[in-house]
């Protein structure tokens, strides 16, 4: 029974890791629904599969395929701005894959928060899942009971 667990976790996690990441994509100076008070809508909502990386990052990525979400806040011409979408790049050197497009000369501030721990992640800090908590608790369980 034990090995059965094991076979259905690995299993989970093949399963997981062979769909791309899905994130919210949006702006908020052309939807207030994407600002600081975020609100989910549908529309929203993209398979990162379907996104090509920025043109000015295209040649120095060894992947084309999305690795995280993004949330990035910035002024440009004194307007601030928040950008919801797919990160492109090593998600451990945000420094070197949060740039900015350089024909963005206007902008000021720019800060660049990463996250790949689950689909959508880059929308509103939420509480915390006690779903998958639980979930985790009770394999948890099962496993050492089986042992």
């Amino acid at each position: 029974m034990r090995q059965y667990l094991l076979l259905l976790g690995a299993l989970n996690a093949l399963l997981a890791s062979a769909y791309a990441i899905k994130c919210f994509a949006c702006e908020s100076v052309y939807d207030a629904s994407c600002g600081e008070d975020f609100e989910v809508e549908n529309y929203f909502k993209l398979d990162c599969a379907l996104v090509a990386p920025p043109r000015f990052l295209e040649n120095d990525l060894l992947s084309v395929n999305a690795t995280a979400c993004l949330k990035r806040v910035f002024k440009e011409n004194g307007v601030r701005k928040i950008v919801r979408g797919c990160f492109f790049g090593d998600v451990n050197a945000t420094d070197v894959w949060c740039r900015m497009d350089p024909t963005l000369t206007a902008v000021q501030n720019s800060s660049c928060h990463v996250c790949d721990n689950d689909n959508y992640c880059n929308g509103a800090e939420g509480p915390v899942d006690k779903g998958k908590i639980l979930a985790s608790l009770v394999l948890f369980l099962l496993a050492a009971l089986l042992t």
